[in-house]
């Protein structure tokens, strides 16, 4: 199907028929940039709990070198539960975005603490704002 690409200066728009998508402009080679809606959408089309799990994983594998990190350091220390904490995670992507994930891994891995319920805690500390004062 043929599209056409809209460039402008912090994102760029993509029309292809009747699909229309915008996304953040990237300025560095190789980095992707996936809406949280086309993710859901490709877990979704993923058949089966296992296949659906993989997947999640591999989104936040995408994330770069610290979700890697921090994800082994989740599956080798819960061999048998690390799936709770990449449906987590995944949620986490889904409703905060990939920067805000990318450095809470990256807290994590400094503060040696591994799991979802880590990232939500260092979620809830960087999001409380200081109250303004007039």
């Amino acid at each position: 199907m043929p599209g056409t690409l809209y460039l402008y200066a912090d994102r760029v728009r993509i029309v292809a028929g009747r699909h229309e998508a915008t996304h953040p402009r990237k300025f560095t080679a190789h980095e992707g940039s996936t809406l949280a809606e086309h993710r859901a959408a490709l877990v979704a089309a993923v058949s089966g709990r296992r296949g659906k799990r993989y997947l999640k994983r591999q989104q936040l594998l995408d994330l770069g070198e610290p979700a890697f990190q921090y994800l082994t350091e989740i599956v080798h220390r819960r061999p048998r539960q690390w799936f709770h904490d990449v449906d987590r995670l995944h949620d986490i992507l889904q409703s905060h975005g990939p920067e805000v994930l990318r450095r809470a891994m990256e807290d994590g891995l400094k503060e040696q603490v591994f799991g979802a319920s880590y990232i939500e805690h260092f979620l809830q500390h960087a999001l409380v704002f200081p109250e303004v004062i007039q």
